[in-house]
């Protein structure tokens, strides 16, 4: 389960973005700025839907042979 903090930080992570995309659409048009921060928002947002996505532990793997 998530602590309420990163809960907190990802909601105002997720309203920068948007904030950004908005004053890069609406504010003053900057296509290119715009694409990128859509870009990143909906990477970002497919990755935090799908939890395949997620990475299940993180090892150091192995050495693939032995010297």
């Amino acid at each position: 389960m998530k602590k309420p903090w990163q809960i907190i930080a990802n909601v105002i992570l997720y309203g920068f973005l948007l904030w950004l995309l908005y004053d890069s659409t609406i504010r003053e048009w900057d296509p290119w700025f715009a694409f990128v921060v859509a870009f990143v928002l909906v990477l970002a947002l497919t990755i935090s839907v799908i939890p395949a996505l997620h990475a299940q532990r993180v090892s150091p793997g192995q050495y693939p042979y032995d010297d």
